[in-house]
Order: C-alpha cells, then sequence, then structure tokens
C-alpha cells in the first residue's frame, strides 16, 4: 500500500516545513518534513519542492516496515495513521509496541488507544508528556479508527462498524487493584497502625525486667556513680554484697566453680548470683523516657494513619465524581 494524499497532508502538518538545516530537540540535523541522515549538514538549504520529494522518498522506507510488521488486513486510514506513527517514532518502536501486538490480534479499538501512550519524550533529561506528541498521537487514533466508506447499517456482518446502535455510558475503571488509591490508602495506613502498636514492644518488654530486677534486688543491679558505676564494679552476690571467690583453675588455666557447697552429704546445690552491672544511672535512659520517646513516634504514626485514611476518602470522591455511572 502507498500512503494517501490525506497521510501525506497528516504528516506534513505536524512534521512541519524547514527549508533550512536545523537541530531538533534531540541535536539531530533535520531539513524539510523532518528528513534526518548523513546528507543533512548545518547550513543546508531546500526548496519545498525538494522538500516534498524527500518526505516521499522517505516514506518508501516507513510503508515497508508498516506492510511488514502488521498481520491484518488494513484499510487506508490504519494504512497512514500507522505510517505517520512509524514516521515519528520509528520502525522499531512499532515492532516493539502494544499498539502492533494488539492490532495483529485483532483488538482495533484496544490498538488505537496504545497509540497515544507514544506521547512522552526526554526534555532537558527529564521524561514528560510533551503537548505536539499528545496532539499528534490523537489525530493518529482518529484517523485510525476513521471508517474509508459508509457502513451498511442493514448488514449483520458490519454490527462492529455500525454507529447507530443505542449506546450506554461505561466510566473506565481501574484494571489493577495495585492502582486503586483506597487500596493504597488502606495499605499505608494498615501499615503504620501495625507499627504503632508493636514499636517498641521487644524494647520496652526488656527494660521493664531489667527496671524490676533493680528494684527487686535480683538479677542485674545498678551501681551509684559514687561507688564506681563506670562498669568497672566487680561481680557480687544478691543485694551488692560481695561473694567469696570459690572458682578454681585447671591446668591449662580456665576457670571452674565448686559448685560442692556441702562436702558431708555430697548433694550439689547451685547458688544462684546475681551480677552487678556498672551502668552508670544518669547515662541509662529510665522506663519513662523511653515511653516518651515510643509516645512522639506513635503520635507520629497516628498522624500519618489519619492522613492516610483522608487520601483515601478523597480518593473516592474523585473517583465517584470522574468515573461515576
Amino acid at each position: 500500500m502507498k500512503t494517501s494524499e490525506s497521510g501525506i497532508q497528516l504528516l506534513k502538518q505536524f512534521e512541519g516545513l524547514e527549508l533550512e538545516a536545523y537541530q531538533d530537540i534531540a541535536d539531530i540535523w533535520t531539513i524539510g518534513y523532518g528528513h534526518t541522515g548523513p546528507d543533512v549538514q548545518p547550513g543546508m538549504r531546500i526548496s519545498e519542492r525538494e522538500a516534498e520529494e524527500l518526505l516521499r522518498r522517505d516514506l518508501k522506507s516507513r510503508e515497508q516496515a508498516v506492510e511488514s510488521a502488521t498481520k491484518v488486513k488494513l484499510n487506508q486510514n490504519e494504512f497512514d495513521a500507522l505510517v505517520s506513527f512509524v514516521y515519528n517514532v520509528g520502525a522499531g518502536a512499532l515492532r516493539s509496541s502494544t499498539a502492533l501486538k494488539r492490532l495483529n490480534k485483532g483488538d482495533r479499538i484496544g490498538a488505537a488507544d496504545a497509540l497515544t501512550w507514544w506521547n512522552k519524550a526526554t526534555v532537558s533529561g527529564v521524561l514528560r508528556p510533551v503537548l505536539g506528541l499528545t496532539r499528534r498521537r490523537a489525530a493518529e487514533r482518529a484517523l485510525f479508527l476513521t471508517p474509508t466508506s459508509p457502513v451498511q447499517v442493514r448488514d449483520p456482518k458490519q454490527l462492529d462498524e455500525n454507529s447507530r446502535v443505542t449506546p450506554i455510558e461505561d466510566s473506565p475503571r481501574r484494571g489493577n487493584v495495585a492502582e486503586s488509591r483506597t487500596v493504597q490508602g488502606a495499605a499505608i495506613a494498615g501499615g503504620a497502625g501495625v507499627a504503632s502498636s508493636s514499636m517498641g514492644r521487644q524494647d520496652a518488654e526488656e527494660l521493664n525486667n531489667i527496671e524490676t530486677n533493680i528494684e527487686n534486688g535480683t538479677g542485674y543491679t545498678e551501681v551509684p556513680n559514687s561507688m564506681g558505676g563506670d562498669g568497672s564494679a566487680p561481680a557480687t552476690g544478691n543485694l551488692g554484697t560481695p561473694q567469696p571467690d570459690t572458682s578454681t583453675h585447671d591446668e591449662f588455666g580456665h576457670e571452674q566453680t565448686d559448685n560442692n557447697l556441702d562436702g558431708a552429704t555430697g548433694d550439689q546445690t547451685q547458688e544462684q548470683t546475681t551480677e552487678t552491672v556498672g551502668i552508670p544511672s544518669d547515662e541509662r535512659p529510665s522506663k519513662h523516657e523511653v515511653h516518651a520517646v515510643e509516645a512522639q513516634i506513635q503520635f507520629a504514626l497516628l498522624v500519618l494513619i489519619i492522613l492516610a485514611v483522608l487520601y483515601v476518602l478523597y480518593a473516592r470522591f474523585d473517583d465517584w465524581n470522574n468515573y461515576r455511572r
């Protein structure tokens, strides 16, 4: 197939005409109706007729690319739209595009919609939508879906082409649950709630056990600063009372403890001793300080939960406003 005159006019409208060589947005030397190549040099000038000839010569490779990539029969408007698309994005982009995959499966409406996805470009290192590309994709989509002949409304085989059937409104819906802002907000709120409820539980329990042992005089005890509470205090018995050293050493220098405290009967009993750890009281955070920090963090998580809930409510209202039936 060959590009029709209407297709060529569409190309001319979006490519524009430059009779003097210039560097486009990608710093590629261009002339005429978007013609590029090694023959384009700085300072080069051509006439409008030469620009027309370059355009028609460039169309041949694009037309061949469309014909070789498509596996379904195309009408003239579909062909022209795809040629315009390839002229802009390249044959490789068409072959890897979702639009071509849908088209070859017979989904022409889905293919036309997928053409509009190619509306972004990297400008100054940032990928963003470009108004000119958005308009061009919209025009190509419209041309792709424009029938080339009047529809036979009485022919049941032409039902898909018939625009006189009674339509109903079917608002677009998000096809993926992960795209739902309601789900996203609920996930954030739930995660913050779990973190708030479980945050610091293990540390609090451990600190509480230490505090309880200190109060009861068992387990680890605290040495006041006045008694050398710098981590250098010796091990003592219960309530800090020094105990005699009953340990012995074997021939290899390893320490052994004599647990036989009743030599007459031979019964071995294990004496429970406590270890005094030199932790300066002014350096170890109290339970109140730890609880205060946890309360601040939990308050921040509570604020996050409230914001997430408000976001969910806003998302639901926005969905109702934009996608209501």
